[in-house]
């Protein structure tokens, strides 16, 4: 063995093919990467709001008060959680239980049916809402959406179509 080289390392070349293929890996796993994405985008903001309506109901009936809930819909959408009136939350401070915002506008938009002036609110007696109402979370270009309903007694389901985790709506 005297007569052969022992080979350490890699060439160049066998250094260019690897890290041609590694950037193939890599561009073939964007799409799946942005999907997933907007999938955890979409469903955070459902979570967040199945949470927040959770809490107005709960805080309604503790206080013995109403608890609004006002919504502003579209791409730069918010939602705010007041106590005896209607808030702006697209004001600092105007929502005295909690305002939630887009994180990032005209990636998630928002949509409401079923409100008087965008709002509704719990009442104190049994958590009841005072009217029925849907709230529909859509991605930018896409028909996935997330549905969370409200019903006049106060019971909030989420469901949603084109996202796994969820009832069928």
């Amino acid at each position: 063995m005297s007569g052969l080289r022992q080979r350490k390392g890699i060439t160049l070349i066998e250094m260019i093919v690897m890290l041609a293929i590694v950037l193939i890996l890599a561009l073939l796993s964007i799409p799946a990467f942005t999907n997933l994405m907007q999938h955890y985008r979409i469903t955070t903001a459902a979570e967040q709001l199945y949470s927040a309506l959770q809490y107005a109901r709960t805080e309604s009936i503790k206080r013995n008060t109403n608890v609004y809930v006002s919504f502003t819909t579209g791409d730069n959408w918010c939602y705010g959680i007041n106590t005896n009136s209607t808030c702006n939350c697209a004001t600092a401070g105007n929502c005295n239980l909690g305002a939630y915002s887009a994180p990032a506008s005209g990636l998630l938009s928002l949509s409401a049916t079923g409100l008087s002036s965008n709002s509704f609110f719990f009442d104190t007696t049994h958590g009841g809402a005072s009217s029925a109402a849907t709230i529909t979370y859509t991605l930018f270009g896409q028909a996935s959406l997330i549905t969370t309903s409200i019903s006049m007694l106060g019971n909030i389901q989420t469901c949603s179509t084109g996202i796994s985790g969820y009832t069928a709506c």
